[in-house]
């Protein structure tokens, strides 16, 4: 290997390094972030559940406003310059909770509105340097890991964290946030030259990409439909809610894990409809016998596996796959909204889960779901047909060498 040769290795190592870092802090800190808000506005929950409900809804709004604008004002920034400043500012955002004494609904919109859009402003241009930093034979598994890696440092910190004190938890996300901006600064490669953004591409130029369509509208159908059947399971299954999600997480992060090995290797699309797939059958299952436990395990396994696979594709993968360096903060910024309009939906349905029959419902997911799967078949695979003959042309050489030498 020559010497150019191995600075580019160390080059490729160092921004996929750095790529891990910026992703696995930043869904860290929003997953310690939300810890903060749920503490914040539990007290008053009780109090006005009403108030609470549109304070709750007003955090996802924040951050997909704050998501779009965020899009549009880092054409005339430097990104890592915006990205330090974004971080810094989430440290910032993540104590000012323990300076508001009294909960009351101004507080709780301030703190709704704080976060969510501290959040939110960031999000694209930290994607669309995560997607400059990796290529689009390593950007599946690259997303599978950090997605694993963040669900288990999550899990070990909700659960340090579980009955401390709001100014504690507060005071653990903003150092969080401020050790992943250290790291930033020593991992930061130098940032190549600045690509001259195309003035006449706005955000609705996103839609005119066919196959943004292709895979963007199963994306929001899946989407709403999971976060709008989850309260509906999570009043069938009563106790068993709580285990179903514990191990859907589990099983859910390793499926990602898995899945993005596979996406670099066989492609995304098909990926893809193996969740939809897998999902609109297990829901099928369900609404025909939505009382039986065997059942209950059965779907908590394929919508853990299935999770894990269609959402480390949309919100990691395919949008730096579809997008061109000085578009993908609004490739990003569109294509995450399905997620967190989602959230205000199961807001909106849990108060009603109670009058809606789960074999109905359930039998309307799994049509849905298949419907959904139909745009897929129209879409073409974003991992470009050569990367997949060669990295099967190397799996075969490799096999020769080692039948060689064991003979």
């Amino acid at each position: 290997m020559s010497k150019k040769e191995q600075l580019s290795e160390s080059k490729i190592r160092r921004n996929l390094l750095f790529a891990f870092i910026l992703i696995f802090f930043t869904l860290s800190w929003w997953s310690i972030s939300i810890s903060i808000y749920k503490k914040f506005y539990q007290p008053m929950e009780t109090l006005n559940s009403s108030i609470t409900l549109i304070a709750r809804a007003s955090y996802y709004i924040s951050i997909v406003v704050s998501s779009i604008i965020g899009s549009i004002i880092t054409k005339k920034i430097k990104k890592s310059s915006f990205l330090s400043y974004w971080m810094l500012m989430g440290a910032v955002s993540s104590i000012i909770p323990i300076f508001l004494i009294s909960t009351n609904e101004w507080h709780l919109f301030t703190v709704s509105f704080l976060l969510g859009s501290v959040f939110g402003i960031g999000l694209p241009s930290c994607l669309a340097l995560f997607a400059e930093m990796t290529n689009v034979d390593n950007r599946g598994r690259l997303s599978g890991v950090v997605f694993l890696a963040s669900n288990l440092v999550i899990a070990i910190i909700a659960v340090a964290l579980l009955n401390v004190e709001l100014a504690l938890v507060a005071l653990v996300a903003g150092v969080w946030r401020v050790i992943g901006l250290m790291l930033f600064f020593v991992l930061k490669p130098e940032e190549e030259r600045k690509v001259e953004a195309d003035r006449h591409f706005t955000s609705s130029s996103v839609f005119q990409n066919r196959q943004f369509i292709f895979y963007f509208v199963p994306w929001v159908a899946f989407s709403l439909i999971e976060w709008v059947e989850n309260p509906i399971r999570a009043n069938l299954f009563g106790e068993f809610a709580t285990f179903a999600e514990v191990l859907g997480v589990a099983i859910g992060s390793i499926g990602a894990a898995v899945g993005g090995i596979f996406a670099d290797k066989i492609g995304r699309k098909i990926i893809v409809l193996y969740g939809f797939i897998s999902i609109g059958i297990a829901y099928a299952v369900l609404s025909i016998a939505p009382a039986n436990i065997l059942v209950w395990y059965f779907f908590t396994l394929i919508d853990a596996i299935a999770f894990g696979l269609i959402y480390v594709i949309f919100i990691l993968t395919l949008w730096g796959d579809l997008s061109q360096h000085s578009q993908r903060e609004k490739y990003y910024a569109i294509g995450t909204i399905p997620f967190f309009i989602a959230g205000i939906l199961e807001l909106v349905v849990r108060p009603y889960v109670s009058l809606i029959h789960p074999e109905s419902a359930f039998s309307l997911a799994a049509f849905f779901l298949f419907l959904a799967v139909l745009p897929l078949l129209y879409a073409q695979e974003t991992l470009p047909e050569k990367t997949i003959r060669d990295r099967e042309l190397r799996e075969y050489v490799e096999k020769a060498k080692r039948k060689a030498l064991g003979k």
